[in-house]
C-alpha cells in the first residue's frame, strides 16, 4: 500500500483521537459537529483551488502540491478575516457579545481546514526529488 495512504489514515486517526480526548476525557465543551462547517469548506477549497487553477500554467513540473498548499492556507486566513468581519457585525445586533465565542470558533475553522488540507494536498501531489551528489 502507498505510504501516502497509510499516512493519511494515521493523520485522520490521530485527529479524531485528539478531538475525542479533548471532548470526552478533558471535558471541553462542544461536539464533533463543532469541527464541521460546509461554508468554511467551500470557501477554503473554492478560493484555494481557484487561485491554484489560475496559476497552474505558471508552475513547473512538481510545483503543484506546494502551490496548492500555499493557496489553501491563504484561503483559510482570508476565511478567518471574513469570519471576524461577520463576528463584528453580529456583536452590534441582537444577542450582542453572547455570540463572540461561537463566532470566533467558527471563524477559526477555515484556518484549520486550510492548514490540514494544504499539507495533505502537498503530500499527495509532491514529486519525488532525486538528490545528486
Amino acid at each position: 500500500m502507498d505510504n501516502r495512504i497509510i499516512g493519511l489514515f494515521i493523520v485522520q486517526i490521530m485527529l479524531i483521537t485528539a478531538i475525542s480526548f479533548a471532548l470526552f476525557i478533558e471535558g471541553s465543551s462542544g461536539s464533533f459537529a463543532s469541527f464541521f462547517s460546509v461554508p468554511s469548506m467551500v470557501l477554503v477549497y473554492g478560493f484555494g483551488g481557484g487561485l491554484t487553477y489560475m496559476r497552474v500554467h505558471l508552475l513547473k513540473d512538481g510545483e503543484l502540491g506546494a502551490e496548492l498548499k500555499k493557496n489553501l492556507i491563504l484561503a483559510g486566513w482570508i476565511g478567518f478575516m471574513i469570519g471576524l468581519v461577520l463576528l463584528g457585525v453580529a456583536m452590534n445586533g441582537e444577542g450582542g457579545q453572547e455570540n463572540v465565542g461561537n463566532g470566533f470558533a467558527a471563524s477559526l475553522l477555515t484556518v484549520l481546514y486550510g492548514y490540514i488540507s494544504g499539507n495533505i494536498a502537498e503530500s499527495f501531489l509532491a514529486k519525488k526529488q532525486i538528490l545528486k551528489r
